[in-house]
């Protein structure tokens, strides 16, 4: 099945993510043998680093598509960011000056760990009522949401949730698979990413993750999250769950 990854740190020298040319395309190289075929490139970002970074990301994308298309014309790569949340970082966003996902309304959004459920809640609220689609990105990492029924309160409020390849497949521990495991029964991801920081460092494995997907649900289910869903990101059109 051909996938595409909605989280990937896979811009040469911008994060730490991929630290060169060289491991970006270690990274292209080992997402196109998983059968990835889009990659968002989602740099991290927070507002203390302020706007005068986008310029040099862009050459960063603008190299990291030249060598996909080396690889395969195929292989695309879409632009965007993982944003830590703040109300700096919403204004900046709504004067257009942080990258979206593929420049639509999508916003791929992370938190501190260990925050509290009604921070992160709100915070999604304001990003909503600024007429942004968030995504929060790798569900699983925060503690205030393992309890599925917070999560289940997120989904319902039309928040889209990610979670990471190699979390589904129990690589941070059987109580975050079995979470996952129940979430993704419940279908209330709907998205997977590898966010991938290195050829080594969580690594891709989204061939192993899909195939665990369709195991536990159902083909339909893991086309949706593994690449349906991302193409439209890429059409940005919103996702009707």
């Amino acid at each position: 099945m051909k996938m595409t990854d909605v989280h990937c740190h896979i811009l040469p020298g911008v994060d730490d993510g991929a630290k060169d040319a060289m491991e970006t395309r270690s990274m292209l190289e080992m997402a196109w043998n998983e059968g990835i075929r889009t990659i968002f490139a989602t740099s991290h970002y927070d507002s203390e680093m302020g706007t005068g970074i986008w310029k040099k990301r862009k050459e960063a994308l603008e190299q990291t598509r030249q060598m996909a298309a080396e690889i395969s014309p195929e292989l695309k790569i879409a632009s965007g960011a993982e944003i830590f949340f703040s109300e700096k970082a919403v204004e900046e966003l709504e004067k257009g000056r942080i990258w979206t996902m593929n420049q639509s309304r999508y916003v791929l959004v992370e938190f501190f760990p260990g925050e509290e459920f009604f921070y992160i809640q709100r915070g999604l609220q304001t990003l909503q009522y600024k007429g942004f689609w968030p995504i929060l990105a790798h569900v699983e990492r925060y503690e205030e949401l393992m309890e599925k029924e917070r999560v289940r309160e997120l989904a319902f409020m039309g928040v889209f949730l990610q979670t990471n390849a190699s979390s589904v497949i129990g690589r941070n521990g059987r109580r975050v698979k079995k979470h996952l495991r129940c979430l993704l029964q419940e279908r209330l991801i709907h998205f997977v990413g590898t966010d991938a920081h290195g050829s080594r460092h969580r690594r891709p494995l989204m061939a192993e993750c899909a195939a665990y997907i369709e195991k536990k649900t159902d083909r339909e289910y893991c086309r949706k999250i593994c690449r349906e869903n991302a193409g439209k990101i890429i059409r940005r059109e919103y996702i009707h769950v």
